[in-house]
């Protein structure tokens, strides 16, 4: 799933998470935002409507609204922390 590849599996890509699926989950792009939750099975994207999976790549990836801690510790912390400059604070 976590593979950089562009190949596209017809019939899987609707019943297991695909590397394209997992694009669709790190994309930037405004039309996937909030997209593609499920790690293995994309019937829980279905079943709550957060699917998505169209015919073209997305163009960009990574964070949106904010930016993570460069540091590996600081990535460790961020979740304990309460900043109330972030959307989630």
């Amino acid at each position: 799933i976590h593979s950089n590849t562009r190949w596209r599996f017809p019939v899987l890509r609707w019943l297991i998470a695909t590397p394209e699926y997992h694009h669709w989950h790190h994309t930037s792009d405004e039309e996937g935002l909030d997209k593609n939750f499920a790690a293995f099975l994309p019937f829980w994207d279905w079943l709550f409507g957060t699917v998505h999976l169209p015919d073209h790549w997305p163009k960009k990836y990574g964070t949106v609204k904010f930016q993570p801690p460069e540091s590996y510790f600081g990535q460790l912390v961020y979740p304990f922390t309460r900043k109330r400059d972030t959307p989630y604070g």
